[in-house]
């Protein structure tokens, strides 16, 4: 049964108990070692402010509500990274395929020649590039204007940068 009030001592049982278990959750959901010690630091943290305290630490009420913590912080983080990931800029991620840095602006040339490249790729990789990159639309916005799914808009997405940087390979397969 939960009471209210965490002690120090609670925390650091838990700490000692459960540390290696949330880890090996936290990396099964994000696959990357720093997010996982991040995720298991987030959790503790989480449990501190919820002030839940069980009377025994190796309950397992308390197992299962220390694994929805760290599940949770978990999927938050893995969340944050998609949407850092999908907010990046489309335009400037394709500007180096024309030859100009991130920090120019992009010429009238410089889109013709990336329009051009982009005319290239197969059907489903060329709406998506346009939408996302020439006509500068979210992931989101594309997902919706072409009627497929955000995760498969990102993938195509990603597929045709591919085939862009493979430069003069053929692009009809």
């Amino acid at each position: 049964m939960r009471k209210e009030h965490p002690s120090v001592r609670f925390i650091e049982q838990c700490y000692a108990l459960y540390e290696q278990k949330m880890y090996r959750v936290a990396y099964n959901i994000l696959h990357d070692t720093f997010a996982a010690e991040d995720a298991v630091q987030d959790a503790f943290v989480r449990l501190m402010r919820s002030q839940a305290c069980f009377e025994d630490p190796t309950s397992d009420d308390c197992k299962k509500y220390i694994i929805t913590v760290i599940r949770n912080a978990s999927i938050d983080i893995y969340n944050q990274r998609t949407k850092e990931i999908a907010g990046v800029p489309e335009f400037e991620e394709l500007s180096e395929y024309v030859g100009t840095s991130q920090s120019e602006e992009m010429g009238i040339e410089d889109r013709d020649s990336l329009r051009s490249l982009v005319r290239k790729l197969p059907e489903k990789y060329r709406l998506v590039t346009e939408c996302l990159a020439l006509d500068e639309l979210s992931v989101k916005e594309t997902s919706m204007k072409l009627g497929i799914s955000e995760p498969l808009v990102r993938k195509r997405y990603e597929r045709a940068k591919a085939k862009l940087r493979e430069g003069g390979a053929d692009y009809e397969k």
